[in-house]
């Protein structure tokens, strides 16, 4: 997942991150908005962030150590597991890396503008000189505090850009341009916080519209809700399986429908009236000549 679209993408935390802390800690608060005009927010402290993207339904969480992230699910009461996705096997990777691999880079452009309260520098992601993806404008001041730093970080850490644009390159530009931002992932952290990011059409896809460094977050808030059941992809996959296996099952059992019979019986409702209409249509003028 890119930073430049962190505010954008929905987060959690593992079983071992519920803790009794004190109920109050330090921390900051970033609010965002993407193209599609989805209010997001992300709340990190020391060791802990979590993503709000507009649903009251679920949540994300990180640890920020371990880079471990979670959904927590309030409709089925439970907390899913995001493990990292299957990536290239290594062997592949390594034999078709050097071939495949196009140059990705993070270009600097000059001084941006300001950005909500915030002073950027511009730069250009550009793939092998030729290829446009976006316009980032970091927030050098912003990775000075160290809780913003750490997400970043561990944001960078959790991207597979390599792998993914490896693949990327067997398709089109739009999908090396996605692989492309996860790479450049790994120079935010020093570079700055992207504050805004804008495509190659110049149409803006994401800006942070405010930075809180000096938030109150809530132990409550920054954990698991106590009784949810911790659950991987697959099992949470197969339990909605499951779920909709008996009413498939109910469709399975219900009598074939003869459409070819429903279509004929149509033809020749059709086929009635037409012939219907002729002779109503016959009787008139004869009665009227």
């Amino acid at each position: 997942m890119s930073v430049s679209r962190l505010m954008i993408a929905p987060f959690l935390m593992a079983a071992s991150m519920v803790v009794i802390a004190s109920p109050l800690s330090a921390g900051v608060v970033i609010e965002s908005v993407n193209k599609h005009q989805m209010h997001s927010k992300v709340s990190i402290e020391a060791t802990r962030a979590r993503i709000d993207s507009g649903s009251v339904d679920d949540y994300l969480l990180m640890d920020l150590a371990s880079g471990k992230t979670y959904t927590v699910n309030h409709l089925e009461g439970v907390v899913i597991d995001l493990e990292s996705a299957v990536v290239t096997s290594e062997h592949i990777t390594s034999a078709i890396k050097d071939r495949m691999l196009p140059k990705v880079e993070l270009l600097k452009q000059g001084e941006g503008p300001v950005v909500n309260g915030f002073a950027t520098v511009h730069y250009r992601v550009m793939i092998n000189d030729t290829i446009h993806c976006s316009d980032e404008y970091l927030a050098p001041t912003a990775t000075e505090n160290k809780m913003v730093k750490n997400f970043v970080a561990a944001m960078a850490r959790g991207s597979d850009g390599v792998d993914a644009i490896i693949m990327a390159s067997l398709f089109g530009e739009e999908q090396m341009c996605e692989a492309a931002a996860d790479i450049v992932d790994d120079e935010y952290a020093e570079k700055g916080l992207p504050m805004r990011s804008v495509d190659s059409e110049g149409l803006v896809t994401h800006e942070i519209t405010q930075i809180n460094q000096h938030s109150m977050l809530t132990n409550e808030e920054m954990t698991i809700p106590a009784g949810y059941e911790l659950l991987s992809r697959a099992e949470m996959r197969q339990r909605l399986a499951d779920r909709v296996k008996p009413v498939q099952e109910q469709i399975d059992a219900m009598p074939e429908i003869d459409i070819d019979g429903i279509m004929q019986q149509q033809r020749d409702m059709q086929q009635r009236m037409h012939d219907t209409s002729k002779e109503l249509k016959g009787g008139l003028k004869t009665g009227f000549e």
